[in-house]
This record gives C-alpha cells, structure tokens and sequence, in this order.
C-alpha cells in the first residue's frame, strides 16, 4: 500500500511539473498587456472606447504575426471608475497575469492610486486619457498619451480670452482630473487679472446643481467654466435651463459624448469646449477607415489613443525581445528612447516626465444638436 502511494505522489510531481513546463511554454509564445479602464459606471464610455482602439491594433498585430512571433493577448479589467477596485485590477495583472505593461488607467484618479504600485514592481502604466498634471509626476514607469491637464487647461483659458472674459465661475467635479484642470484655467487667467466671483466644486455623484446654479447668476458672472464629466455636466446644463440663466459656457474635451445631448438637449446649444485633434494623415485615414468598417462609426480621439498605446508597447516590447530584455525597465527605456512614432493621434514622442510633447487642440461648439468645429470671427 505504500508503496502504491508513494507511486502515486512520484506521478504527481511529475505531472506538476510537466504542467508547469507547458505552461511555461505557452506564456512564452504569447505577450500580455493589461489593460484597467472603466468597463461599467458613469465613466464606461471612456473605458469602451479605448477598448475599441486596443482590440483594433491587437488584431492587427497578431494578423500581422504578432511581437516577434508571439500573439497579444489583452487582459481587459473593470475598475468601473474607482481608485480601489483599479488597485485590485492592477495587483491581479502583476501578481497572477505577470504583465509587464498595462494599458491604463483612464481616469486621473484610477492611474494615481495605481502608480506608485506599478512603480514598486517595475511595470510599465501606460494612460491613454487620464489628465491631471501630477501624473506627470508619477513614478518614471508612468507614461502618458493623452494631453495633459496643463495642456488643456491653457487652451481652455485662451477660449475664455477670446470671450473677452471678465467675471468668469468656475464649477468643477471634485476629483484629481477637475482639480489639475480648475488649477491651470485659474492659474492662466489670472495673468489677464480676471476676477473670479464663484470657483465651487461637487461631488462626482452630485445631481441637484441648483443652489450652484443660483451662485453663478447671483454673482453676475459673464462666463461659466464648466469643467466635469458628460453625465454631471449635461445635468448643469438642463438644470440651467430650467432655471433660465443663460450664461454663455466653456468646457473641456470630456464633453463631446452623446450623453450630452440625450441628457441636456437644446440646453447644450452654443457651448464651446476644446478636443484634440486627430491629424489629418494618410495613416490615420487608413486607420480610421478600418475602424469605421470593423465598428461600424468614425474614429474618435479615445479610440485613437488606445489603438496608439498598444501599437506603441507592441514596439518597445518587440525590441526588448530582440535583445533578450523583455522586462519593465527594458519597456521603460525604451519609451524614453521614442522618437517620433507614426501614431494615428500624431508623432509620439515622451518627455522626462513621460508626457507625450504637446499636442494640438481645436475649439468646437454644439450647434443644431451636433458637435462641430467652432471658428472664431
């Protein structure tokens, strides 16, 4: 009898240990990139669009015959927009999934929980959309697509500029991205020595709006500077309207989504906000024309900067292959060492901090129930 178990125990081990070698073999034919986004919640419009962008260049690449022979494999996480549940999503990407780049995460507040957890471990955190100008500051494993906040912020200031803006409100959702954002309008404006006679912030959860609403026509103001989300944003607007203050309204690139319209109407008519812009190159076309044709819709500038930030990992990784260096600090450097790379949101190339350098952005308005780009006369 004993005998007879300890056979058993040898056939065990060796088959644990045959499973272990083909499942290391397996993991070497394949690369994993973790991708932490909102999939569900009040942000997922965020989340689903790079993930349309992300899916999109992993086909393309694995059609192509994937990272130097090995097929990309996309391990898609729901934060549903919250800092806890993205550290969770990042700990199981590291500790069970051993990625070594992550896509994400989207919102400011999910990729500042998270970074200084991908900083300890050495892997990359590559943001396609959060804003907030600290995470330039980050950790030297965080990397960002999307314009910064300090970006945005100023053109957004140069928008209220050519309003002749003398008494502007400011109402902001109070998280990292409206913080970073109400911080670099204040900051740029006051070089105009503009007077600020409401600067208030809410609740993310917030959708009573009214007694704010009330302060902004109290206070005269001759601009409002909205700068949220869609939901909460659209929520002001209707609300406005209702109340019956017309006050004209700048806001940021967050407010181009259909749940603007469905939600505030005719209230959304005439306000002005900023969007970077999507170049105008054969690339990007080529891109685009795939996309349309495997979504169904036109590319928009989120699913631009998912499709860019997997096409961007795929080449830095591939190199680290080639040099039998596929490790985190390897994909760190050699986003630094990025030069000018053909991207569908335009050249990328990061800075010290991690940024990609300074992007353009255009005005656009919402007239007739659409979004379009805005001239001034």
């Amino acid at each position: 009898m004993k005998k007879i178990f300890s056979l058993v125990v040898i056939l065990l081990i060796i088959c644990g240990l045959i499973w272990v070698s083909c499942q290391k073999k397996v993991e070497e034919k394949v690369v994993k990139i973790g991708h932490i986004a909102p999939l569900t919640g009040d942000a997922a419009i965020w989340g689903e669009w790079e993930k349309e962008g992300i899916e999109l260049a992993a086909e393309e690449i694995n059609a192509q015959g994937g990272i130097n022979g090995r097929q990309i494999v996309i391990i898609h996480e729901d934060d549903e927009g919250t800092p806890q549940k993205a550290v969770s999503a990042l700990n199981k990407l590291i500790k069970q999934n051993k990625v070594k780049a992550i896509v994400g995460a989207t919102l400011s507040s999910t990729t500042l929980a998270c970074a200084p957890i991908a900083e300890k471990n050495k892997v990359v955190l590559l943001t396609p959309s959060a804003q907030s100008p600290k995470i330039a500051y980050a950790g030297d494993f965080i990397f960002r697509l999307f314009p910064s906040s300090s970006i945005e912020g100023k053109y957004l200031a140069n928008v209220a500029r050519r309003l002749k803006v003398r008494r502007p409100a400011v109402l902001y959702i109070n998280n990292d991205y409206g913080l970073g954002l109400k911080e670099v309008v204040i900051k740029e404006l006051q070089k105009n020595e503009v007077f600020f006679p409401v600067v208030e912030t809410y609740d993310p959860m917030n959708t009573n709006f009214r007694s704010y609403i009330e302060k902004v026509r109290r206070a005269n103001a001759d601009v409002l500077l909205l700068l949220g989300y869609p939901k909460d944003m659209a929520l002001v607007l209707k609300q406005m309207h209702e109340l019956g203050l017309k006050i004209k309204t700048v806001a940021p690139d967050a407010f181009e989504a259909e749940e603007i319209i469905s939600i505030a109407g005719e209230a959304a008519e005439g306000v002005l906000y900023v969007y970077p812009i999507l170049p105008n190159a054969e690339y990007t076309k080529k891109v685009a024309k795939k996309f349309k044709e495997r979504y169904g819709k036109i590319m928009n500038i989120y699913n631009g900067m998912g499709y860019d930030a997997v096409k961007v990992l795929s080449y830095v990784i591939d190199n680290c292959i080639r040099n039998n260096r596929y490790t985190g600090e390897c994909i760190k450097q050699e986003l630094y060492n990025l030069k000018d790379f053909p991207g569908v949101t335009g050249a990328i190339t990061f800075d010290q901090y991690g940024d990609v350098v300074e992007r353009p952005f255009e005005v656009r308005i919402v007239s007739h129930g659409g979004f379009k780009k805005y001239e001034f006369k």
